[in-house]
């Protein structure tokens, strides 16, 4: 498993206690990478929602991704269009928008 780059962006604030922190253009280089968050970093203490996307990389060794998190930590696994681990990273990067609090 490799580590994302953590950008340490700024979160978008609405009322309420729920929070928006964009992730533009991450780099991808295995077919398991994490990335931890941190409240001092990135604005918020508990993430209750990841949508995921590919920005640029896309080929046959690497078709789309699934993310899931554990605490503040978020895994994005990436695949093949066949379902298997992807293999191939060139160029490859992700954008992820993380709701929390």
């Amino acid at each position: 498993m490799a580590a994302i780059t953590n950008p340490g962006t700024n979160v978008t604030e609405f009322s309420g206690e729920y929070k928006l922190l964009p992730l533009n253009d991450l780099s991808i280089t295995t077919s398991s990478d994490a990335l931890t968050l941190s409240y001092a970093d990135n604005g918020i203490s508990e993430i209750t929602s990841i949508i995921g996307g590919v920005s640029g990389g896309l080929d046959a060794g690497f078709s789309y991704i699934e993310t899931s998190y554990s605490g503040l930590v978020v895994t994005v696994a990436s695949f093949k269009n066949d379902g298997t681990a992807a293999d191939e990273f060139t160029g490859t990067t992700v954008n992820l928008l993380i709701i929390g609090k």
